[in-house]
C-alpha cells in the first residue's frame, strides 16, 4: 500500500459523488505521523527529515513517536499539534499498520473483494484503539458500502458514530447515511443526517461547508428534472454558500467547497439555458489550481464546459444555412467540447460520479454531429461516436432513459454501418 492512502480513502464519499476505493500494497508503519494542507509534516521533530519527501520513511515514522495521533470532526492532535480537521491532509496511524487483520483488509480491498474487506477491518477494530481502531471502522463503512448492502452499511455507520462520537469521518459517514436513506425514499432522514453535521458544535469548516453543498444538490439539484425554477433556487443556495465562505474568511480551509459552489451555480444556468452566464463559472474552477486537489469537481467543471460549449453549436446548426467556409470553426468548437467530455470519460472514471454519464454520451453527441456534418460518409467519426454511445448505454440502469438511448444508438448505428459498408 502507497504511504498516500489515507487521504485516498477519506476522499471516497466526498458530496460530488461516490468512487471507488483504490488501495496499493500493504507496508508497516512505526509512529503516528499527520501531514497538514500546507504541506508540513508532524510531529515537529520530522518535519527537516520530510523535506521534498511524498511520504515518510520507516526510520521517520519510528522518530515520530507511537499511538500519538487523536482524531476528532473539529480537531487532529499528534506529538502535542493541535489544528483544524479542516487543515488535515494525510494520516498515518500505527497500530492499524500492525496488525494482520487490517493489513489483510486493505489487500481485499484492492482485489475489490469488499465484504472479505469488511469483515477484516471489523476484526481489527476488536483488537484496536484509538485512531487505529477508528479508522478500521471507518473503512468498513467504506468497503461495506461498495457492496451495495445498504442496511449492513447503515449499521457499521452507527458503530462507528457509537464507538467515536466526535469522530474525524463524522461528515463522511453521515453523507453515507443520507444517501442510503435517499434510497429509500426517506427525504426527511437524509435531510436530517447532514443537518447533524451542520449543526454539530464545532465542526470545521471544510466539513460544514461540504454538508450544506450536498443538500442542495440532493434535495434541489437532483431533484429539478426540468423545473428551471428549482434550479434557480438552486443556484440562489450555491450563491449563499460562496458568500458563508467568504464571510466567514475561510477560502482557504473551504476552498474545494468554495470552487463546488461555483461549478453548481454554473450548472444551474446550464439546466436554466443561460449558457453564456455558465462558462464563467466553469472556467474559473478549471484554471484554479486548487480544482487539481479533487478531479470529482474537475469531472464536473469540465463536463459543464463541454455542454456549454456543445449547446452553442447546435443552437448555431439549428439556425441552418451555415457558409461552408465556417466549418473548419465548427468543427474546432466541436472538438473542444468532445476534448472536455472526453477527458472525464477516459481520464476521471474512477471520480466522475453522477457526471460519468453526461460526459459520456455527450462526447458521443459530439462525435456524431461531427459525422453529419461529413455527410454521414466518415466511417471513423462514426466508429467513434459509436464507441462512446456503447460506453453510455452500459453506464444506464433499466429504465426509460436507457430505452431512449437505446433508440438513439440503433438510429445512429445505421448509419454507422452505411459510411462503413465495404463496396
Amino acid at each position: 500500500m502507497t504511504r498516500g492512502h489515507i487521504h485516498m480513502i477519506h476522499r471516497i464519499f466526498g458530496a460530488a459523488a461516490a468512487a471507488f476505493l483504490l488501495l496499493g500494497t500493504a507496508h508497516a508503519a512505526h509512529a503516528d505521523v499527520m501531514k497538514t494542507r500546507d504541506g508540513q509534516w508532524w510531529p515537529k521533530r520530522i518535519q527537516k527529515d520530510m523535506d521534498g519527501q511524498d511520504a515518510p520513511s520507516d526510520a521517520v515514522l519510528k522518530k515520530s513517536g507511537r499511538n500519538n495521533l487523536e482524531l476528532a470532526y473539529d480537531n487532529v492532535e499528534v506529538g502535542g499539534k493541535r489544528v483544524s480537521a479542516a487543515e488535515v491532509e494525510e494520516i498515518y496511524p500505527t497500530a492499524a499498520y500492525e496488525n494482520l487483520s487490517f493489513r489483510n483488509g486493505e489487500r481485499q480491498a484492492q482485489s475489490r473483494y469488499w465484504s472479505e474487506a469488511a469483515a477484516n477491518f471489523a476484526e481489527a477494530a476488536e483488537n484496536l484503539k484509538g485512531a487505529s481502531k477508528e479508522l478500521a471502522l471507518y473503512n468498513r463503512v467504506v468497503c461495506l458500502a461498495q457492496t451495495g448492502n445498504a442496511a449492513k452499511t447503515f449499521d457499521a455507520a452507527q458503530q462507528l458514530l457509537d464507538a467515536f462520537p466526535k469522530t474525524y469521518y463524522f461528515a463522511k459517514v453521515q453523507d453515507i447515511r443520507a444517501r442510503i436513506l435517499i434510497n429509500r425514499r426517506n427525504r426527511r432522514g437524509a435531510e436530517e443526517e447532514l443537518n447533524k453535521v451542520i449543526n454539530a458544535p464545532g465542526m470545521n469548516a471544510r466539513d460544514y461547508f461540504e454538508a450544506k453543498l450536498a443538500i442542495i444538490y440532493l434535495f434541489k439539484f437532483k431533484q429539478a428534472g426540468k423545473d428551471t425554477k428549482i434550479y434557480a433556487q438552486a443556484r440562489a443556495d450555491y450563491e449563499r454558500v460562496a458568500r458563508e465562505i467568504k464571510a466567514r474568511s475561510a477560502q482557504q480551509v473551504a476552498a474545494i467547497q468554495l470552487l463546488k459552489a461555483e461549478v453548481g451555480q454554473g450548472k444551474c444556468h446550464v439546466y436554466e439555458g443561460s449558457f453564456e452566464e455558465a462558462l464563467p463559472h466553469f472556467t474559473r474552477v478549471i484554471d484554479d489550481e486548487r480544482s487539481l486537489q479533487d478531479q470529482g469537481l474537475l469531472a464536473q467543471a469540465y463536463t459543464g464546459r463541454g455542454d456549454v460549449r456543445y449547446a452553442k453549436i447546435k443552437k448555431e446548426l439549428a439556425a441552418g444555412n451555415v457558409p461552408e467556409d465556417q466549418l473548419p470553426r465548427i468543427i474546432a468548437a466541436l472538438t473542444d467540447a468532445a476534448l472536455d467530455y472526453v477527458r472525464v470519460s477516459k481520464f476521471y472514471v474512477e471520480s466522475a460520479g453522477d457526471d460519468l454519464y453526461p460526459a459520456t454520451v455527450g462526447a458521443a453527441r459530439v462525435w456524431a454531429t461531427h459525422f453529419t456534418l461529413t455527410g454521414e460518409k466518415d466511417c471513423v467519426l462514426a466508429k467513434r461516436a459509436a464507441k462512446y454511445f456503447f460506453a453510455a448505454h452500459k453506464l444506464l440502469k433499466r429504465g426509460e432513459t436507457r430505452r431512449l438511448l437505446t433508440s438513439e444508438v440503433k438510429r445512429f448505428l445505421a448509419k454507422r454501418d452505411e459510411a462503413c459498408k465495404v463496396p
